[in-house]
């Protein structure tokens, strides 16, 4: 079985692939550069929030360092141990409480300073204020070994402590000290500043980069100072759990910035690092490289939901758009199939003003033409039949007729006094006068001879028709009007064909008002529809304002022997339509009742040796209202 391929399929298969290919090589690139671009962003976000962090974290101890510098230089401490040397209590105190509100102030800016404290040379705490506004106890350092080694470190040496667990704080703290020494050498003692590691910690784990990444921190001997999972110095470079991250603190301990990939638990993952050059630290945010394959997995599927979307409404459109576009064609095949039935009678509906709306009134022209065709070859084929009829049937009839015609003659003249006789004698004559005419209007349609065509004038032969009938026309009272182009050049006619055509249209306009009226003429030279190439055509409108005809009988006025007069033949107009017609016309009737008739002559203008006149030529057309 041969599948057929319908219009819908095939367009469908032609424009799906014009229409997907490009939007899947399009998706596809913009799926690609889209990856890139994720990946560029996350590692950009990733590397700015390493480096804005280390810098926010390096400037704290930064601050401090300047800040530590500070308290060390101002002459109040001098004068507080000074007074205390010289036991001036109450100059001291005045030192006292001033240190005091001078160390709450740089807490107050700082909010990463735990407490401040000074430390007098015999290694007791002498001042201590706190973030809280709690002072705490005064406690004996002089043992401690992070003191021992402050004062000996001289007087521009600033000494940074591991970080400790205070119970104090309940947190990690990170002592920072400085000894301070007259200038005569005298040590005076040490202003310690205490800072929160936990706010350093806090910051570290406030980096958050995609859904799993963290940040950590490592110091200038690999060890690990701050992790969301573990405590300082819980792993350093001989402990780590993989040896690549023994790698990635080694690539953060040379001091720079950049990426570097490592596994953690069995997770493959991308580390951004930045150092903290105040301290040798550096810092690193790391995320899984799951989560870039997570983020390029759902723009794959946004980008596939976006391509089977297009592609579903291209189904759907060019679904749509062959049912719209193809349904003009089913039509017509549809309608193609019942005229080969022989159905002639119906048309189909023009809906568009495109290719296929003229299509489709093309082909209804198409079927009107042949409806035309069809009802002229029946004509015609009844004609034929009935010119072959005529021939023999008037033949018979006319011999008998002469022979009637020679007796009623010999009977009125051998008769002449019997008055009985002559009266029925004259009745009988004049029947066989009326037999024999009809039967010379018989032959005459019958056979209808070419025309033969001489330059003629076509209002002279109107302006004649009108003569013979104007005593007749003034007793019925019907007014001819005319509206005949003064320019009409000679046209190649028959003349006296064309003039039996005029006179049979005006008797037939004549007898359709029985009440008198108006009878309009009109010619002209007319271009309407006609080719550039064609000659122009000759137009003789005929217009009565009579009862006109039914619609019923429209399509039979043609037929020799129809006729609704009581006395016609019914042979005026076929015998008018077959001159026409053998000068290569038309004759189109109109008629409604109460409007009237109006009939319409137009043949190929075939000029004589004058030519067309310059308005002639110009298409003078007569127009409607005839």
């Amino acid at each position: 079985m041969k599948f057929r391929f319908s219009i819908s399929i095939k367009l469908l298969l032609l424009i799906l692939p014009l229409v997907c290919l490009p939007i899947a090589t399009v998706g596809y690139f913009s799926y690609r550069a889209s990856v890139e671009r994720v990946n560029r962003l996350v590692r950009q976000e990733q590397m700015a929030k390493v480096r804005a962090t280390a810098a926010r974290i390096d400037d704290i101890f930064y601050t401090c360092r300047l800040d530590l510098n500070t308290i060390s230089s101002l002459p109040v401490l001098n004068d507080y141990h000074l007074a205390r040397s010289f036991r001036l209590n109450a100059e001291a105190e005045f030192s006292r409480d001033s240190i005091v509100r001078l160390f709450r102030d740089f807490i107050e800016r700082a909010h990463s300073y735990f407490q401040i404290r000074f430390i007098d040379p015999s290694g007791v705490e002498r001042i201590k204020v706190r973030s809280s506004g709690e002072t705490g106890p005064l406690l004996e350092t002089a043992q401690d070994a992070f003191f021992e080694g402050v004062r000996g470190s001289g007087s521009d040496g600033i000494q940074v402590s591991e970080i400790t667990f205070s119970g104090a704080r309940h947190g990690y703290l990170m002592h920072w000290a400085r000894p301070i020494f007259t200038a005569w050498d005298e040590f005076v003692g040490i202003v310690v500043i205490d800072v929160d590691y936990e706010a350093i910690r806090e910051i570290v784990r406030s980096i958050q980069v995609g859904e799993e990444g963290y940040a950590f921190l490592v110091d200038g001997e690999g060890r690990t100072i701050a992790h969301p999972q573990f405590g300082p110095y819980e792993h350093g470079l001989g402990n780590y759990p993989d040896p690549s991250i023994a790698g990635l603190v080694h690539e953060m301990n040379r001091g720079g910035s950049g990426w570097k990939s490592y596994r953690y638990e069995g997770a493959d993952k991308l580390a951004a690092f930045w150092p903290i050059p105040g301290m040798g630290w550096s810092l690193a945010a790391t995320i899984p490289s799951s989560e870039f394959t997570k983020e390029v997995g759902l723009i794959r599927t946004r980008v596939l939901q976006v391509v089977l979307l297009i592609l579903f409404c291209s189904i759907v459109g060019v679904s749509l758009l062959s049912y719209y576009m193809l349904k003009p064609v089913r039509d017509l095949v549809s309608a193609t199939h019942r005229i080969a039935g022989g159905d002639l009678s119906q048309e189909i509906p023009v809906r568009s003003r495109d290719e296929l709306g003229d299509l489709t009134s093309a082909f209804n022209r198409m079927v009107r033409n042949l409806a035309r065709i069809q009802d002229e070859l029946v004509r015609s084929e009844k004609l034929i039949s009935l010119g072959r009829l005529s021939a023999g049937v008037a033949h018979e009839i006319r011999n008998p007729l002469n022979a009637m015609k020679g007796a009623v003659v010999l009977l009125r003249r051998r008769r002449a006094g019997d008055a009985l006789i002559q009266e029925y004698t004259g009745l009988v004559s004049e029947e066989i006068d009326r037999l024999n005419a009809f039967v010379t209007d018989f032959l005459t349609f019958a056979r209808q001879s070419a025309p033969k065509r001489v330059p003629t004038d076509v209002n002279r032969i109107i302006l004649s028709a009108q003569d013979l009938f104007e005593e007749q026309a003034r007793e019925r009272r019907i007014v001819f009007h005319n509206n005949l182009d003064p320019d009409m050049p000679p046209l190649l006619v028959d003349p006296h064909q064309m003039e039996q055509v005029v006179i049979n249209l005006m008797v037939n306009a004549m007898d359709a008002m029985p009440e008198g009226g108006e009878i309009r003429f009109s010619t002209g030279l007319s271009r309407e529809g006609v080719p550039p190439e064609s000659p122009a055509r000759a137009k003789i409108v005929i217009r009565d304002l009579g009862v006109g005809i039914p619609r019923s009988d429209l399509k039979s006025v043609f037929d020799p022997f129809f006729s609704t007069k009581d006395a016609g033949t019914g042979l005026g107009l076929p015998l008018s339509l077959g001159i026409v017609e053998s000068h290569g016309g038309t004759v189109r009737i109109e008629s409604r009742k109460g409007w009237g008739t109006r009939l319409t002559i137009q043949w190929p203008a075939a000029y004589g040796d004058q030519g067309p006149r310059e308005t002639g030529a110009a298409g003078t057309d007569p127009g409607g209202e005839a």
